[in-house]
């Protein structure tokens, strides 16, 4: 069996059969090889038979088939982004970013899922593929059994949303001290710290245990150490929000609050628990979600809310791992972004 090393890419518009290597080898009056020498290895051939080889291209209109450049090239300018689920503004605009950095450096993006039911498979559905150069890998649990694999993979890789700098990969993480201590000090100026909480998401997930531990630094920074009852663990989802707030209400603790919620959804949930029991928004309780969705805007009152700069995540990610697999013994490093809160209605009185 022959592999052919291209075929035109818009044969399909005039029901032309695609131009191949071996109709570019006749029109240039040399062999196959020598074709696929000018197309991947200029340099190796002689300038009259170059000119000839580009002559032909050109004239059939010719273009090379980029999987069968990558076999004979060793890379296939293809990078790989691994996500729990592709579902949710949160990844969606993450995903934008890092596909227009990879576009602008050259790269293709190749998307795969790899959710905790599929630990028997996730390994090989994430570093095992063999089409591409290297693989951006989001891991929010510290523990989760796939980071041992990225770390001993030999295949070039970046890890998002936790620091694994320290074992020799390079990461992209969120600042997530910054925006968490911001929100909870604005809270501060209108309730006092015991009357403040954080409805968070999975106990496991980095994000959640960060946005956590500056809570309860900030408190105590106020003279005030948190009880067990002002830090909560749940999901990222309107359910939980809700199941939070309703259960608060029924002990008495959700009037008068301040709540700090771990995502947008979160607080989506507390507010309209809020609502249900006929508690005013801000003047009953004051509500920050995190990640600044398109949903803090459309909510009423709008969600005061922590912005997260997903869309530089994604880019940050395709800019490490691009630098990774041109720099194999460079020092690995952690860029942290930035967090900032953006105030709306459901924190304070004033409308912005």
């Amino acid at each position: 069996m022959q592999i052919r090393s291209g075929q035109a890419g818009n044969a399909g518009e005039s029901g032309k059969p695609p131009v191949s290597i071996r109709q570019v080898a006749a029109a240039a009056g040399v062999s196959i090889a020598t074709v696929s020498r000018a197309i991947n290895t200029p340099a190796a051939v002689a300038e009259p038979t170059l000119s000839r080889v580009r002559a032909a291209i050109a004239q059939l209109g010719y273009t090379p088939n980029p999987l069968a450049q990558a076999l004979m090239s060793g890379e296939s300018r293809v990078i790989g982004i691994a996500l729990p689920w592709f579902h949710g503004e949160f990844f969606t605009r993450m995903l934008q970013g890092a596909d227009e950095e990879a576009m602008r450096l050259g790269y293709h993006l190749l998307v795969t899922s790899m959710t905790r039911q599929q630990t028997n498979r996730r390994r090989d559905r994430v570093l095992g593929t063999g089409l591409i150069d290297g693989m951006i890998v989001m891991i929010d649990d510290p523990n989760d059994p796939l980071a041992q694999d990225v770390i001993e993979a030999a295949l070039p890789g970046v890890v998002m949303c936790t620091d694994f700098s320290s074992h020799g990969i390079d990461s992209v993480v969120l600042d997530n001290k910054r925006g968490t201590r911001e929100a909870v000090e604005h809270l501060l100026r209108w309730v006092d710290a015991s009357r403040c909480y954080f409805v968070g998401g999975p106990l496991g997930n980095v994000d959640s245990q960060e946005r956590a531990a500056t809570f309860k630094a900030v408190l105590a920074e106020r003279g005030h150490e948190a009880r067990p009852d002002q830090i909560s663990f749940g999901e990222y989802a309107v359910s939980w929000g809700k199941e939070w707030a309703m259960r608060a209400h029924q002990q008495r603790s959700l009037e008068g609050a301040a709540i700090l919620a771990a995502n947008d959804e979160i607080a989506c949930g507390v507010l309209r628990a809020a609502e249900a029991v006929r508690l005013w928004v801000p003047d009953q309780v004051r509500i920050v979600g995190f990640d600044d969705t398109r949903l803090a805007g459309i909510m009423r009152p709008t969600l005061s809310s922590v912005a997260l700069p997903m869309e530089d995540v994604g880019a940050s990610a395709v800019r490490a791992l691009v630098a990774r697999m041109e720099r194999r013994e460079a020092p690995a490093t952690c860029v942290r972004l930035p967090t900032r809160l953006v105030v709306r209605e459901s924190s304070t009185a004033v409308t912005f």
